[in-house]
């Protein structure tokens, strides 16, 4: 997975999608790399950020700290 790492973009400012990185890189199902991620933010390697879509839904976008 810390190959996954280096495919989220730097900065809160750059945060995208799982399936953004899924359509850039065709890593897996977007499910499966959405499942990784989330592993990775929980465990501190990345940042994960909640935006309200709508009413009823949030989207989460992911980016790493700058160094």
């Amino acid at each position: 997975m810390d190959a996954i790492v280096q495919l989220v973009p730097i900065g809160e400012e750059n945060a995208v999608t799982a399936r953004l990185i899924w359509q850039v890189y065709g890593l897996g199902a977007p499910s499966s790399l959405r499942m990784k991620l989330n592993i990775l933010a929980a465990r501190g390697a990345i940042e994960r950020k909640l935006v309200p879509k709508n009413h009823t839904a949030d989207v989460s976008l992911y980016f790493r700290k700058p160094t």
